[in-house]
Formats: C-alpha cells, structure tokens, sequence
C-alpha cells in the first residue's frame, strides 16, 4: 500500500514538472511573439516617420528657396512647413538678396544624409546638404547712369550644409530649426557618362561551317 502511495506520489510530481515545464514553453514562446509583434510595429512607425520627414523636408525647403527667389509663394504656404516662430527669425527670408534681380530660372536640389527619429519622441533631426543654382540677371530699370549689369552680379547661392530640425505638434511635423553645419562641403558631384570613353559593342564573329566533303561512289 504504502510502495503504491510512493508510485502515485511520484506520478504526480513527474506529472506537475512535466505541466510545469509545458506552462514555460507557453510564456516563452507568447513573450517572444510578443516582442517580434513590437519590434515589427517599432520599425514600421519609424519608416513612416523618415517618409514622412524626407518629404517635408525636400518640399520644406524648396518651397522656402523658391520664396526666396521669387513672388510665386504666399505666406500661408510656408507656414504648412515651418513655425511661425522659425519664419519670424529667418533672416534669408527677410533679407530680400534677389529684390533687384530678374530669376529666369534655378535648379534646386536637397540631398539628404541622415534622419534621425525615434518612435516615441516628438522631436527629429534631418542633416542634408542644400544646392541652389540661380540664373538671372539685375533689372534693366534699376541700372544707375553709366552702370550695366555687369556691376551688378547676381548674388551666389553657397553650398550648405543644414541639419534641420523638426517638432511634431501632434498633427504633424514643422520645421522649428535650421542649423548651418558646413558650408561649401565637399559634395560629389554626378558623373556624366563620356562617349568617348564607353566601350563600342564589337560584333561576334560567326563561325564558317565546313565543307561537307562530297560522297566517293566506288566503280
């Protein structure tokens, strides 16, 4: 009676570790889920996140240089990028470089470098070097007596270096800083294909068959 009590007792306890050890393997398997279900929704708000800030700060800054550079852009419009607060201090906005000058054109390029952006955090940093190529000429009408427009070069647009930065007010982000980094760096500029120096395709030669020799009909 009492050997059959000791089997039974230890029935149970292989029973209970064997329960025991299942029950682990559960929680384990549950907590790593979980931790692949949170790391998955961590990447895919931080990719929305750099999407969303790469392309304010592309159409951000070339909305504010073609303010710069030309009439074409209303107040209101700035304002869907940036503070209030940043617009009010940006001096390249009131400086007013190219009042006196006819902008025929301009190419504007915004390469950008690296965001910087966490998914809990209302604050970023976009660092991208800015590139402005202005064409234009100084206003025939405002040349003094004697003076061409030639003494009148129009002002260059450096090469820069910003590292922009951005506040999420909760519906979405603006532009709250512009901080110059470096100016004129060392950029590298597209290579353009030389024809010159491309390969021409050669033509594969074609192999000649041989002659099949003729059949010899023996007399």
């Amino acid at each position: 009676m009492a050997a059959n009590r000791i089997r039974q007792d230890g029935q149970d306890a292989r029973g209970i570790r064997a329960a025991r050890r299942t029950l682990m393997y559960i929680v384990r398997v549950m907590l790593l889920l979980l931790a692949g279900a949170l790391v998955c929704a961590l990447a895919f708000l931080t990719a929305e996140r750099m999407s969303n800030l790469y392309i304010l700060s592309t159409e951000g800054m070339s909305l504010r240089a073609e303010s710069i550079l030309t009439d074409d852009v209303e107040p209101g419009e700035l304002e869907e990028y940036f503070l209030l607060a940043f617009l009010a201090d940006d001096t390249a906005l009131t400086a007013d470089a190219y009042r006196d000058y006819t902008v025929s054109s301009y190419d504007y390029d915004l390469s950008i470098e690296r965001i910087s952006v966490l998914p809990w955090t209302a604050t970023a940093t976009v660092t991208a070097v800015e590139t402005v190529t202005v064409r234009g000429a100084f206003d025939s009408d405002k040349l003094a007596e004697g003076e061409t427009q030639a003494d009148h070069p129009l002002p260059a647009w450096p090469v820069r270096r910003y590292r922009i930065r951005f506040v999420n007010t909760g519906a979405r982000w603006y532009i709250s800083a512009l901080e110059l980094v470096e100016q004129d760096p060392h950029v590298e500029p597209l290579r353009t294909p030389d024809p010159n120096m491309t390969p021409l395709p050669m033509a594969t030669p074609t192999p000649t068959p041989e002659p099949t020799p003729l059949a010899v009909i023996a007399p």
